[in-house]
Parts: C-alpha cells; structure tokens; sequence
C-alpha cells in the first residue's frame, strides 16, 4: 500500500552534477516516465505536403499518384497529414540523378 507523505514532510533531496535539487523519489505521476532527453527522431527536419510540392514544383495530386505507385519519398502518416523526413526527400532525389544521355 502505498503511503502518502503529509504537508510536513519532505521527500528526500540530493544535489545532481549540474547543481540543481534533484528527488531520490518520483511523484507518483511521474513514476513510470522515462528520465532521458533524447528525441525519438533526433530532431530530423520533417517537410510538410506543401514543402514538398514546392521544392519538387508540383501538385500534391502528382505527389499521392507517386506514393500510389511506390515512386515517390517514403512518408510518414501523423493524423491525416503526411510528413516526409529531410533525409528521405535527399536520398530520394539522389536516386533520381539523371545521367547523360546515350542517343
């Protein structure tokens, strides 16, 4: 059973390596969440429909028709939006390099 502290106690406190208070326990709320502060994507620029359209100069209908048929950048589906990464809109585009021409 879980035992909660009154307003006269306080919860046992140590000092971190940057200087500030830092709790030997969790509140309850906090309990299960994680304590590193990495970002799940690394902060990888995501391109919105629109950017991407703009930078390809084309339509989002020529877009959909891509993602349709497998040619297009792989996308990502948050909600009813779609986000491409920066990095798959250049590797996309370095695989698109055209090569000289042989007539």
């Amino acid at each position: 059973m879980t035992r909660f502290m009154t307003q006269f106690e306080r919860p046992p406190v140590i000092v971190s390596a940057y200087g500030h208070p830092t709790l030997l326990v969790r509140p309850a709320h906090l309990r299960y969440m994680s304590a590193s502060h990495d970002h799940p994507m690394d902060r990888t620029p995501m391109w919105t429909l629109d950017e991407l359209c703009a930078l390809l100069r084309t339509t989002p209908a020529t877009v959909h028709t891509w993602r349709k048929h497998g040619y297009g950048p792989r996308a990502y589906k948050i909600g009813r939006h779609l986000l491409f990464a920066d990095a798959d809109v250049r590797a996309w585009l370095e695989s698109r390099v055209a090569g000289p021409r042989t007539w």
